[in-house]
């Protein structure tokens, strides 16, 4: 996940687009290029047969020209990875331009955000005209080396005829053979200023290459039609423990999370809270096991997440996230995630659990619906009830709620947690409402990545001068 969290969406895009690139050129180009090699090779040996001489004046006009091209060819590499990257900026700040376009209106910032999208079409356009200057000057070289090799060719070749050692008809056919010869140079020298192209999405898309695969990430032996288990079982139990757990986004910075200890037992539910800042997200993350800790351990059912097969894992943990994604395909889908195999009636106790059936049903195609892109034709509240009913769909034995219901009214809220109090599976709960907590079987109170406190309710609202206390005066 790193990975992506340092990238825009628009780069990444862009270098993978950049693939189609590769292939046209490759694919268009070698055999092209071989058959040239060929011919160039035939007809040298022929202009040797006309003259000597004039074929050893050639190859120098010919090898003057490939030095010029082997100078350029630094400064044509670095000013077109330049131009590549300035690119893949410019589509990944144009594509959060439109992704967030009601954002920005609202609160007064598109003119800024314009203004900044401007300076990197302005950048991109230095950067193009840069690469395009040095291409020009290497257009034009070849252009001159031809005029003067033609010229050159003529006169001495006319004082060979003059002088009785060559015939005019010999002259030009020579003359003929040799602009056959150089064009193929040519065609070759302008594959070498394709292959700086190349060799720039290459190494745009060695960055994507050299990419470590996600620790737990085990691929499915495509010829197997077992489905994976552990231990026997298809999902987890649900019981959680973290041991000295430690974790931080920048190592060269001090820890976000530091020695932290939580043992969540099947069916329990425990709830972290604290300051703004405190590392309740990142420690969701963990738990749900997006991000992996420095150091320390995170156990499920009593095992490390690298001996667990990633389908159980996947199974088992289901995370409902802060800022609810919908895609914009129909209600059942978004619920399903396109998974034929749930069948309708999971779908709809998903729904029902998740306190957002009813409202499906009023609409007049149901869980036909099509979802606007973003989920504009949903308010925030039914567009977060529809990410828990798919977080549900899945049937899960963990569930890891990161402010999943912090755009709920109090009493809808109440019967989403009535509805995952039915199934009875174990819940981290990440909350700033504190209302919504009270009832849980442990409360973990974070400050700066430390645990201040931990217990129930009732045993930290007495600590008068502890920072629960506080957070629940302030809400």
């Amino acid at each position: 996940m790193d990975f992506f969290e340092h990238r825009l969406v628009g780069d990444l895009t862009d270098r993978v687009s950049s693939i189609d690139r590769i292939t046209k050129n490759l694919t268009t180009q070698f055999l092209v290029l071989f058959v040239d090699v060929a011919m160039s090779a035939v007809l040298l040996v022929a202009m040797f047969v006309f003259s000597f001489v004039l074929t050893l004046f050639v190859l120098f006009l010919a090898t003057v020209h490939f030095l010029f091209d082997r100078v350029l060819r630094r400064p044509r590499a670095v000013r077109t990875q330049a131009m590549r990257r300035e690119q893949g900026l410019l589509i990944g700040v144009g594509m959060q331009m439109l992704n967030h376009a009601d954002n920005l209106r609202m609160t007064g910032s598109d003119d800024r955000f314009f203004s900044r999208w401007s300076g990197q079409q302005a950048r991109e356009l230095q950067a193009r005209h840069s690469l395009s200057e040095l291409n020009s000057l290497s257009s034009a070289f070849p252009e001159f080396i031809g005029g003067l090799r033609t010229a050159a060719v003529l006169a001495f070749g006319g004082f060979l005829v003059f002088d009785s050692q060559m015939t005019l008809g010999t002259l030009v056919g020579f003359w003929i053979l040799s602009e056959m010869f150089l064009e193929p140079i040519g065609r070759f020298l302008l594959f070498s200023d394709r292959r700086q192209a190349i060799e720039t999405d290459l190494q745009r898309l060695d960055d994507i290459q050299k990419t470590s695969e996600d620790r737990i990430f085990r691929r499915r032996n495509g010829d197997s039609a077992s489905i994976p288990t552990f231990k026997g079982k298809l999902q987890l139990t649900g019981h959680i423990e973290l041991r000295n757990v430690t974790f931080g986004y920048n190592r060269s910075r001090p820890p976000l999370i530091k020695d932290f200890n939580l043992t969540i037992k099947p069916g329990q539910r425990v709830a972290v809270v604290g300051p703004s800042g405190s590392g309740k997200s990142t420690l969701a993350r963990l738990v749900a096991g997006i991000s992996y800790p420095w150091s320390g351990d995170i156990l499920y059912d009593g095992h490390p997440r690298n001996e667990i097969p990633i389908e159980v894992l996947r199974r088992s943990i289901s995370m409902v996230d802060q800022q609810a994604i919908l895609f914009s395909a129909t209600v059942r889908d978004n619920i399903t995630l396109w998974n034929s195999a749930v069948p309708d009636d999971i779908a709809i106790e998903a729904a029902r659990d998740a306190c957002i059936h009813d409202e499906i049903l009023v609409r007049p195609q149901g869980y036909a619906t099509i979802v606007a892109e973003g989920g504009v034709n949903f308010s925030g509240g039914q567009r977060q009830r529809l990410e828990i009913a798919r977080a549900l769909a899945s049937n899960p034995t963990m569930l890891i709620l990161d402010e999943a219901t912090s755009a709920l009214d109090a009493a809808t809220e109440e019967a989403v947690d009535d509805g995952l109090r039915r199934r009875g599976v174990t819940c981290l709960i990440v909350a700033h409402r504190l209302s919504t907590v009270r009832d849980c079987d442990e409360i973990v109170v974070l400050n700066k990545g430390i645990v201040e406190q931990r217990g129930t309710h009732e045993e930290l609202i007495d600590e008068r001068d502890a920072t629960y206390y506080k957070l629940v005066r302030s809400g």
